[in-house]
């Protein structure tokens, strides 16, 4: 029997014969680094399909040395690469969202445009891929907004009387080839012109906002069949509304869980909607604000208790440095302001989202910003990282960073830029790890009851390319002992993670002097934290079936341990 069989049962026995285990797992993640699997649907290389032309400013991957990436200023983040506006469509930039192909693995940027909206391939984040251009329905102005539900992309546009909402079927863009000019799936015109678009992507609702219906207030549209949406009610008792950020409430105010909350900046306020019954959704709350201007857009905290938003026209109306307005909404029926947090910056603020414990801001001649979020009795922002898009200004104009897509799960950042086109970025966050759901202290053995003769490993490192977990997992089926293995870079602050997952057949592999393993690709594991010392697994594996489990610590490794 070889040091690896007897430690697997040594799993089982609650042995803990951790330098086999090691060793083995040391194998395995090599065995795994070098043999991932290939995306199934492969997109050619689009060598000469553009004229592009010699090497622009920051159109190249450059690290952040001594506060300049490639002539842009920046603190803890580099640039990975950046499309030019004229290599993919033209006009000036607007909004930006991102897509992932959970079939290929694929990751793709939805630039909107002021003449329509480019899909770019960003699988490889330095060498980025224009694929393409949906024209706008008519006209050509400078607000269009973007977002994505069930593969599919919504589009809207200002100040073009009839543009509708267009449809496009994301998944046109496997195998795509050359350079294309891309006609949308579907056209909703029971609206012409809309400022704004937001999903709930957890109950298949658009919200569409700024438009001539609704007094420009919650157009909302049942989007559960993409290609034929349909008209579902209004919320026009407020007024306009700007932006919009819509959920299924799980927070801290216990008499509105389970039900569909949205947060709108308003004009003149922030303003709570319980939108639950589509046909008479009702006003929750409503508060205002010191030195309210034009309350523009705003992003709930991953609790639910906090608010954040920005005000558009605070900085010119009353000469104050960047604002971000922070409101405590625990009590939905009652909202409250808390305070504000007064950036270094002069500039004007734009969109912000949150992802994990960062709040993450496009503020246009100020580029990207990023914001730790400290929880405590005393809530409170500290910068910690930025890179400027436009750093020939530093003014109080509409030029610059437009928004920011933070939500890719491998840790790349989408900017859209009006004058500059689409960068990609990445950030060195110090204490996004220390702060993750996801992080080193994973590492070790894990158990699940009523399974014997098994042995789940974890291993989570940082390597060149960012973050990555690694599992290999030791079963006996018919009393034949096989692992299986899987690795995939993730993103500091997500809580879950979807593995591609190999069957390695024979244990010789793990011997000094191996050299190549007999293995399957069997399909994908989900893996879910749910504390320190608790994850759950599901998986799909073909012949093994599918199955959900639980898992407890059972070791650290590496002086990993974790305590709650």
């Amino acid at each position: 029997m070889s040091y690896c069989e007897d430690s697997a049962r040594a799993f089982t026995a609650k042995k803990y014969c951790f330098p086999g285990i090691l060793a083995a797992m040391l194998v395995v993640v090599a065995t795994v680094a070098s043999a991932v699997p290939t995306a199934r649907v492969v997109v050619p290389e689009h060598d000469n399909l553009l004229n592009i032309q010699p090497a622009i400013m920051g159109t190249q991957s450059m690290q952040c040395n001594s506060g300049v990436a490639s002539g842009f200023a920046c603190n803890n983040v580099d640039l990975l690469a950046r499309v030019p506006l004229a290599s993919m469509g033209g006009g000036s930039g607007s909004d930006s969202w991102g897509w992932k192909d959970t079939e290929s693995g694929r990751y793709y940027a939805l630039v909107a445009r002021s003449n329509g909206t480019s899909f770019v391939d960003v699988t490889d984040p330095e060498s980025p891929i224009y694929l393409g251009n949906l024209p706008s329905t008519t006209g050509n102005q400078p607000w269009r907004d973007v977002k994505v539900y069930s593969d599919h992309a919504f589009i809207v546009a200002d100040g073009i009387a009839g543009h509708g909402m267009q449809v496009f079927d994301l998944t046109r863009l496997r195998g795509v080839d050359s350079v294309q000019v891309f006609s949308p799936d579907a056209l909703y015109d029971d609206i012409g012109a809309a400022h704004n678009i937001a999903i709930n992507e957890d109950s298949g609702f658009a919200y569409i906002v700024g438009s001539t219906q609704c007094a420009g207030g919650l157009h909302m549209v049942d989007i559960s069949n993409p290609t034929s949406p349909s008209f579902a009610g209004c919320f026009s008792a407020d007024g306009y509304t700007h932006d919009v950020h819509c959920l299924i409430y799980s927070g801290p105010d216990e008499d509105h869980q389970g039900s569909e909350i949205c947060f709108a900046s308003n004009e003149d306020s922030l303003t709570i909607v319980d939108v639950s019954n589509k046909a008479a959704a009702v006003m929750l709350g409503k508060v205002a604000y010191p030195n309210l201007a034009f309350s523009h857009q705003g992003w709930l905290d991953r609790d639910q208790g906090l608010f954040f938003m920005g005000d558009e026209i605070d900085e010119l109306m009353f000469g104050n440095n960047t604002r971000t307005l922070i409101f405590d909404v625990r009590d939905l029926d009652n909202p409250v302001y808390s305070t504000a947090h007064i950036h270094s910056t002069s500039v004007i603020d734009h969109n912000m989202y949150v992802n994990g414990n960062h709040l993450y801001q496009a503020n246009y001649q100020g580029g990207l910003r990023i914001l730790r979020i400290d929880r405590s009795e005393s809530i409170g922002l500290t910068e910690v990282a930025y890179f400027d898009t436009e750093p020939q200004v530093d003014s109080l104009g509409f030029s610059g960073a437009w928004n920011v897509y933070p939500f890719f799960d491998n840790g790349i950042i989408l900017v859209s830029d009006i004058n500059n086109g689409l960068f990609l970025l990445r950030a060195s966050l110090d204490d996004a790890a220390e702060n993750a759901p996801i992080n080193g202290r994973l590492s070790g053995a894990w158990v699940s009851q009523g399974l014997n003769d098994q042995g789940f490993m974890l291993f989570v490192d940082e390597t060149d390319s960012g973050p990555v977990i690694f599992f290999a997992w030791f079963v006996f089926l018919n009393g034949e002992p096989f692992w299986l293995t899987g690795a995939t870079g993730f993103a500091y602050g997500v809580d879950e993670v979807m593995i591609p997952t190999q069957r390695l057949f024979g244990l010789e592999f793990l011997m000094p002097g191996s050299e190549t393993a007999i293995r399957e690709n069997i399909g994908t594991l989900s893996l879910k934290v749910r504390g320190c010392n608790d994850i759950h697994v599901a998986y799909d594996f073909i012949d093994l079936g599918s199955d959900e489990l639980d898992f407890q610590r059972l070791a650290g490794v590496q002086g990993r341990a974790c305590s709650e």
